[in-house]
């Protein structure tokens, strides 16, 4: 099982040389013949040292240590005191001088070889720590009593849910880690019983390092040191320590009480669609600053932890759309965890497929800020009022219409709302008699070309985004079938996978179209791919449909230095050129026109240029760091008002 984290500055690679390992072997009334025998077994499978951590040895256990402490590669600490088992183990890590440090219970109970496995996936790169499981295959614990059995359960279900970590195991006594990442830990660990093991799994996972779990063989001593009458309940108690700990000033917060705490309810990838590239890049934003510590509240998600602890930023996935209890989830989330201010950042469709979902997360802001009295900003992304009228009339019934501006009137009842548009926000403050809404441009992406324009030789156009019906691809394919008429190399590439809203909308187009000269579906452009696609394309064709709100896609063709051909509807140049930059446009649902702002801009590679100069050094006048600096004034403005 492996818990995968994106924080860049604390991933390793395997090493290409061999890397210096210690281990920590805390001893408290073990036989001397077992210590000797495990030291030996260690020395002579490759460990470069040795650190023997004794709590109140015995005699005999003296002379052993001494004996041992003789050995180049043998560190012994002894200490006259019980420091228990985690004071033991800080101890020791803390002289161990190991590249790949780690430690291994004294009982004898996990082979060495086990421990090499461990030790090996940290020095092959595939994990930051690597921790023993005697869980994974189930079948580890069937000679303990069945109180045992039930108490590790217990323990372990609470343990999950306190560190956030999907272990099965916290409390072996097998794990290895990079000595960097007991560094970085170390002045954070303050257990020193028997719960060392959990803080130091909840510790290496809010830091964002990756932990795999390795299911090991264990040979059950049947005589365990915990005790259930004596340590069960400091354990359990321990979880709520570790817990506050986590949460509170030195491990999430900053330590300036000036500095609000925002919970950011945003969607955030993994997910897809329903803003989560753009929340992933304000939340960005804001981690680079040093006023604001902000939490994302994020959908739930299959493939990512429930917990993640980004650059700047932490993301926890508490809720799910189209769900009460999702709904429920988030307040609770909002309630309990002591944020000083909420951002919502939103559309109307935001939370659910169904009216009836939609309506229950849109009421959250103005309950927050009026019943809870939690300062509430919300940045509202669409609005129906810029949506084609025979676009509203066809698609959106009455009673939706009258839905969503009474959705509108809410989400306008928190303290503070965001518009991305000066004209948006005439229209909230004429329509919706709202004062206290604030126009902050949406803000350009940094990527890694740096917004400079680059046009390929070869003539390639590009649409770019999630696929629905309110891309009118037909027209696209169309007018491009024109083009190569005469420009028989030119290619197009639809990038973007099916809108959440509508799963197959891709597959749909790719069955139809997918098998025309030149077309290319690329699916979902990953992070690690954007910079490829957007620097290999010549312009990029905006065919919307109808327009809700400001473009994305003509944000990031800003960042890029991208020229851009969009369909004159209703709205769209608000939503693109109003905001900076420049745009051709085609007469919406018209191939031919479409195909004819395709043929010029192939023979005027100056007019190309320019229009790609253009959204080049319209990227700069406003980036997402801009915007992330606006709000946050808004919301500090909140939080002393």
């Amino acid at each position: 099982m492996s818990l995968q984290d994106t924080q860049p500055e604390v991933q390793f690679e395997a090493s290409s040389v061999e890397l210096s390992r210690s281990v920590v072997v805390p001893v408290y009334a073990e036989p001397p013949s077992t210590v000797v025998s495990l030291v030996d077994d260690l020395h002579s499978a490759g460990w470069h040292e040795v650190v023997v951590c004794a709590d109140r040895p015995s005699l005999d256990m003296r002379e052993t240590l001494d004996t041992l402490e003789t050995e180049s590669w043998t560190t012994v600490i002894a200490s006259d005191t019980r420091r228990g088992k985690g004071g033991a183990l800080i101890d020791g890590l803390d002289a161990a001088d190991g590249d790949v440090v780690g430690y291994v219970d004294a009982d004898g109970a996990i082979p060495v070889a086990e421990l090499d496995r461990l030790y090996t996936v940290v020095e092959n790169g595939g994990a930051s720590v690597a921790v023993g499981s005697r869980d994974l295959d189930g079948d580890c614990r069937t000679s303990q009593t069945p109180v045992r059995q039930c108490l590790a359960k217990g323990y372990r279900s609470l343990a999950r849910r306190v560190t956030n970590a999907p272990l099965e195991d916290f409390q072996c006594g097998a794990k290895a880690f990079r000595s960097e990442v007991w560094e970085r830990v170390a002045d954070q660990m303050s257990e020193t019983g028997f719960a060392f093991d959990t803080e130091l799994i909840a510790r290496v996972h809010h830091n964002g390092y990756e932990v795999e779990e390795t299911s090991i063989d264990w040979d059950d001593p049947g005589d365990s040191s915990v005790s259930p009458v004596s340590d069960v309940p400091d354990m359990f108690w321990s979880l709520y320590r570790i817990r506050e700990s986590i949460r509170g000033p030195t491990a999430t917060r900053s330590s300036d009480d000036d500095t609000p705490s925002v919970a950011l309810v945003t969607s955030h990838p993994p997910t897809r669609g329903h803003l989560a590239e753009y929340g992933e890049e304000l939340a960005r934003a804001y981690g680079r600053r040093d006023d604001i510590d902000v939490t994302v509240l994020a959908q739930r998600s299959d493939t990512a932890p429930p917990v993640e602890f980004r650059r700047g930023y932490e993301v926890r996935r508490v809720w799910d759309r189209d769900s009460f209890d999702g709904a429920r989830a988030l307040l609770d989330e909002l309630l309990a965890g002591d944020y000083d201010a909420v951002q919502f950042n939103i559309h109307m469709t935001y939370f659910g497929d169904e009216n009836v979902h939609r309506f229950i997360g849109l009421v959250l802001p103005p309950l927050l800020s009026r019943v809870y009295d939690i300062p509430v900003l919300t940045t509202m992304h669409d609005l129906i009022e810029v949506v084609e009228e025979d676009a509203v009339d066809e698609d959106i019934g009455l009673v939706e219409q009258v839905g969503a501006r009474a959705a509108t009137q809410m989400v306008l009842m928190g303290d503070a709302s965001t518009v991305t548009s000066e004209e948006y926000k005439d229209i909230v403050a004429d329509r919706y008699y709202a004062s206290n809404v604030h126009h902050v441009p949406h803000g350009t992406f940094a990527y890694a070309d740096g917004g400079l324009p680059n046009l390929p030789e070869r003539f390639r156009v590009m649409v770019f985004g999630h696929l629905s019906p309110t891309k009118d691809i037909e027209t696209v394919v169309e007018a491009f079938e024109e083009v190569r008429t005469s420009i028989p190399d030119a290619e197009l590439v639809i990038a973007g996978g099916s809108h959440p809203g509508f799963p197959n909308h891709k597959e749909t187009l790719e069955a139809k179209f997918g098998d025309r000269p030149g077309v290319e579906f690329l699916g979902y452009v990953e992070d690690d791919e954007m910079d490829a696609v957007w620097e290999n394309a010549s312009l990029v064709v905006m065919p919307y449909r109808t327009c809700t709100g400001v473009s994305g896609v003509f944000q990031l063709a800003k960042s890029y230095g991208t020229a851009v051909i969009s369909a004159d509807v209703d709205g769209m140049r608000t939503s693109t050129v109003e905001t900076g930059g420049s745009a051709e446009f085609y007469t919406a649902g018209d191939p031919s026109s479409l195909a004819d702002e395709l043929r010029t801009l192939h023979a005027d590679r100056e007019r190309l240029q320019r229009l790609a100069q253009a959204n080049s050094e319209a990227a700069s006048s406003y980036t997402i760091s801009d915007t992330a600096a606006r709000m946050a004034d808004l919301i500090k403005e909140q939080v002393t008002a």
